[in-house]
């Protein structure tokens, strides 16, 4: 079972999806980062959250109202100055790592521009940004919580990301019995899954 850090390892003096949160993460032990995806008004892919920039920067403004360059004016950190992240930046910094990027928007794979020195999870709530991106041996593609939803093809991802309040030993075993890999998310280190002791040991990555 590996731990997997929410938007890097952030707190009191480290903002959220920063560089500092994800050397944060790595350093404290943490297998893998999940950070948040968004594309610039001059299609940057940078890490960020919401689709505005007031909750984590000095700033005003929507993402995709905002160069790259624009951006790059305003703190996301808290303590130290930091700078909205490009995707490539984070990816070039670090090799033999675990990401799962969640697409917050529709981002093509070749602007994700990923290269082959880490490990790749491509997550979203929305089935459209998902389908949207090829199948490949490059990297694993899946959904978050859709527990019920029928219309997925499920030969079209890899992997279902279920909140831990939600995951079961029967829905656990729907999509394990169908080739889907199960991530659970919302734990932190709190480890108390509604499964079975077997089917508890064979969830891999933990968010």
């Amino acid at each position: 079972m590996h731990f997997i850090a929410h938007r890097g390892l952030y707190n009191n003096e480290i903002g959220e999806n920063t560089l500092s949160a994800i050397d944060n993460a790595f350093q404290n032990g943490y297998y893998g980062v999940e950070i948040d995806l968004r594309k610039t008004k001059d299609n940057k892919v940078v890490i960020i959250h919401d689709p505005f920039i007031s909750r984590v920067s000095n700033g005003i403004g929507l993402v995709n109202q905002l160069t790259y360059q624009e951006l790059l004016k305003y703190n996301f950190g808290k303590k130290t100055i930091e700078r909205i992240p490009l995707l490539s930046e984070v990816i070039n910094r670090y090799e033999n790592r675990f990401f799962i990027l969640e697409l917050k928007e529709k981002i093509l794979i070749s602007e994700l521009n990923l290269n082959d020195q880490n490990t790749y999870y491509i997550s979203s709530f929305n089935i459209d940004y998902i389908n949207n991106i090829p199948k490949s041996t490059q990297y694993k593609k899946g959904i978050i919580n859709y527990l019920f939803n029928k219309n997925i093809n499920l030969k079209s991802i890899d992997f279902i990301m279920i909140l831990d309040t939600f995951i079961n030993d029967e829905i656990y075993k729907f999509y394990n019995n169908n080739g889907i890999e199960v991530l659970v998310y919302g734990v932190g280190k709190k480890i108390n899954l509604n499964l079975s002791k077997e089917n508890r040991a064979k969830v891999k990555y933990i968010i």
